[in-house]
């Protein structure tokens, strides 16, 4: 039971972790979208303007409202490098210090040296002239330009009340002598549930207390002013924060001992009653049961038509009845069982005879092609060497995925053949990292998008005019590949019609068919981009996600729902 009251308050201070570490990413977030707001960024990246516009005044109008929208911002405060001031207060005005005397501050160099990351600050003090304390903490961040994170645009500072910390602390409920302490990452303590006389051992305290306190370690019980105290804490993620609650260890068990007492008494009580019942019932129940478990261990030695009498309406009459259903199902289950088997066999015989047709196909081809080498036709052995390994990569003995590498050379093979149909229309050009290779990828993706480069867009070329360029490589976020092609062009219109999916499904392996696939198994970022410009050319992007192994696959194709 002690152990439940710990666990419990484990539980406890982790939901008050969890709501401050919500206040304070809510906290980041608004200061991030502040900094970098590409308006915001205007105004402090040009002079001081004497009026502002219409956006600009929206965005100092959101600043004002995100006091009302949040209450626990206390004030907004940004010095601009180019003489901007801009500063508003939730509860009444006041006065701040100069930028020149802020930059020389440790306030400012503490800040500026996180290089945009925000700097959380125990105090606001430093903002204010004439030695003002409010009880606040502060986020501060060094505004950059967004585009060139060398040029320093100003300062940005936001106050949050200690009162909402202490209302995420105050409403949770323990026991009355629980003490629930707030401390930052330099052992300071932001907000406490008790009032401060209660808690001046830790002000007072020297630093190794401090570290006790916050890391307990594997002595979770810790003696302050004479008195034993169960330690819990929790920390809150990345910000080194610590929640920790103090619990009397007399009160933990001092809430317990009647329950104690009420328990034993009546676990002896119920002992004695037990024993008397179970020898009147004892013998109404082991008849039934005797036979029940003859029954069992005649099905047991294979004795499948078994049926024991129901004699009794009680719980051993249903055990029984559901036991003579349960024999009744098997039997008809091992009949299903039986035919099953019988039709699985014929499936796998029928599948062996699917596959000789796709090896027909292949010897039949490699018999052309060593046939036209010993003619002398070494442009048709050719050609029939790259269908052969085109049949044979597509086909992928019915797998829906392979490695990147059978993409690049069943498009290596699908632009061998069209070159020999049409050896004078364009040339080819690849610049693909062999790194890619080794990734999985699903089947046919690159295909009509290379088909359609060569049928659509070199019609009107002179001869030896056309280029269709293939390029692929890893980036930060996947596999990009870029086909492109120095053809006619496409108007908006037709680039769109390209993507439009085809309400019955039609387009066979076509470019609406591949962004489909791209979309149904990667999801909608994933869709294909495609740039054209009339009499200039067509470039088509094609994004994958890095998948190393078939269990990344298997996991990916089913988390999309297939």
């Amino acid at each position: 039971m002690e152990k439940q009251v710990i666990g419990h308050q484990h539980q406890t201070i982790g939901l008050i972790e969890n709501n401050i570490k919500m206040m304070l990413d809510d906290a980041q977030d608004i200061s991030s979208y502040i900094m970098n707001n590409e308006t915001f960024q205007n105004l402090l990246n040009q002079p001081k303007p004497e009026e502002y516009n219409r956006a600009q005044q929206t965005m100092l109008s959101y600043l004002s409202n995100l006091k009302t929208a949040k209450s626990y911002i206390s004030f907004i405060i940004v010095y601009g490098e180019n003489g901007f001031v801009f500063r508003d207060f939730k509860d009444f005005y006041r006065e701040v210090v100069p930028y020149q005397q802020l930059n020389e501050s440790p306030t400012y160099i503490a800040t500026a040296a996180k290089e945009g990351e925000a700097n959380w600050m125990f105090s606001s003090d430093p903002l204010f002239p004439y030695l003002q304390q409010y009880n606040e903490v502060m986020v501060g961040r060094r505004i950059t330009n967004i585009y060139d994170s060398e040029e320093k645009l100003g300062m940005l500072f936001m106050g949050i009340g200690r009162e909402a910390f202490l209302a995420s602390i105050q409403d949770v409920e323990l026991s009355d002598s629980t003490q629930l302490l707030l401390v930052d990452d330099n052992y300071n303590l932001v907000a406490s549930n008790q009032k401060n006389r209660d808690v001046d051992y830790y002000r007072e305290s020297d630093l190794e207390f401090k570290k006790r306190l916050i890391h307990p370690g594997d002595n979770p019980v810790i003696r302050v002013n004479g008195q034993d105290f169960y330690i819990s804490t929790a920390k809150v993620e990345p910000y080194e924060w610590m929640v920790v609650s103090l619990t009397p260890l007399k009160e933990i068990r001092e809430q317990h001992q009647v329950l104690l007492k009420f328990t034993l008494i009546a676990s002896v009580s119920v002992m004695l009653i037990v024993a008397l019942l179970s020898i009147f019932l004892s013998r109404n129940v082991t008849s039934p049961i005797r036979k029940l478990l003859r029954s069992m261990n005649d099905f047991k030695r294979g004795d499948f038509n078994q049926k024991v009498a129901v004699e009794s309406k009680d719980e051993v009459g249903l055990l029984t009845q559901k036991y003579n259903q349960m024999v009744a199902e098997l039997n008809e289950l091992i009949q299903k069982v039986y035919i099953s088997q019988t039709n699985q066999k014929m499936i796998e015989l029928k599948t062996l005879q699917a596959q000789i047709e796709p090896h027909f196909l292949y010897n039949t081809l490699d018999y052309i092609f060593l046939n036209s080498k010993i003619n002398g036709d070494d442009e048709t052995a050719e050609v029939v060497r790259s269908l052969s390994q085109l049949f044979r990569i597509s086909l992928n003995r019915g797998s829906d995925y392979y490695s990147m590498e059978n993409e690049i050379n069943q498009i290596k093979a699908y632009v061998n053949i069209q070159q020999a149909r049409f050896p004078s229309r364009f040339k080819v050009e690849y610049e693909i990292d062999p790194k890619v290779e080794p990734y999985l990828t699903s089947k046919l993706l690159l295909q009509p998008i290379v088909e359609n480069a060569i049928i659509h867009s070199f019609d009107h070329k002179e001869k030896g005019e056309g280029v269709l360029r293939i390029s692929g490589g890893l980036s930060e976020d996947g596999i990009v590949f870029v086909v492109e092609d120095n053809g006619k062009g496409m108007t908006e219109e037709q680039v769109a019609a390209l993507l439009q999916v085809s309400p019955n499904g039609s387009g066979g392996y076509g470019i609406k068919n591949v962004n489909e696939r791209l979309t149904m198994l990667f999801g909608e970022e994933y869709r294909l981009r495609i740039a054209s410009k009339i009499g200039k050319g067509t470039t088509v992007t094609i994004r994958l996600p890095i998948i190393h192994n078939e269990e990344e696959w298997v996991s990916l194709y089913e988390n999309h729902g297939h």
